[in-house]
């Protein structure tokens, strides 16, 4: 089906919200929730830190159709779809105030979505979009809509168990408590699963306090 799929975004001669969520790329729907494809499927199975959003947005769907559509490969679609802008400036500077890369020996974080890619696998919950009425899901109510319990437990149990050494970093608290749900019904064993790490959205006004507060026990974690 992927194939077809892709093949499908390589012929698009225009691409925008009516181009791309349409019948051709739905994947499922239940009441006012969509899931449609976009070109997510890369994991990095060598990966050392693995980072977790709910589901990419539209724009980032918009920018995987694109990319796909010019000639790149998934691994360089997810590159380029990853967490942009003044987010990725704030993840950085929490990822190097936990020291991470002086773990792996780099010099900042920062090139962990450039020269250093090997290290980081980037995902979400869902790692397809998925519109709620039409418009960005957010989030809420995740564990009690059976089409997205269903996809979790389905596809992204299969993705923690294949990076379940990696150091797992939740964005948000709805991402840290879907994973500590997942954990605790399949019993995973996560290694190194930082539980509390805030979203860092510029629309979050307590991110530094929630990693302030949290900062001591993510070390600790970190380091073992």
């Amino acid at each position: 089906m992927m194939l077809k799929l892709l093949k499908q975004i390589r012929s698009l001669k225009k691409i925008n919200k009516s181009m791309i969520t349409n019948n051709n790329f739905l994947i499922k729907k239940e009441n006012n929730i969509e899931i449609y494809y976009a070109p997510f499927d890369y994991i990095n199975s060598k990966a050392k830190i693995m980072i977790v959003g709910i589901t990419p947005g539209l724009q980032q769907m918009i920018q995987s159709f694109e990319a796909v559509n010019n000639g790149r490969s998934l691994k360089e679609v997810k590159d380029l779809s990853s967490f942009k802008g003044s987010m990725r400036t704030t993840l950085i500077k929490y990822l190097d105030a936990l020291k991470i890369n002086k773990k792996f020996k780099i010099k900042s974080c920062e090139s962990l979505f450039n020269i250093n890619s090997r290290y980081l696998h980037s995902t979400s919950l869902i790692k397809y979009p998925v519109f709620d009425k039409g418009k960005n899901y957010s989030g809420s109510n995740l564990l009690k809509k059976k089409i997205l319990l269903d996809f979790l437990e389905t596809h992204f149990v299969k993705e923690l168990k294949k990076l379940d050494k990696t150091i797992i970093i939740p964005l948000g608290n709805t991402v840290s408590s879907t994973i500590d749900y997942l954990n605790d019904k399949f019993n995973l064993k996560l290694k190194c699963f930082l539980k509390g790490f805030p979203h860092p959205s510029g629309l979050n006004v307590r991110k530094d306090f929630q990693f302030k507060e949290n900062k001591i026990r993510m070390m600790k974690l970190i380091r073992k």
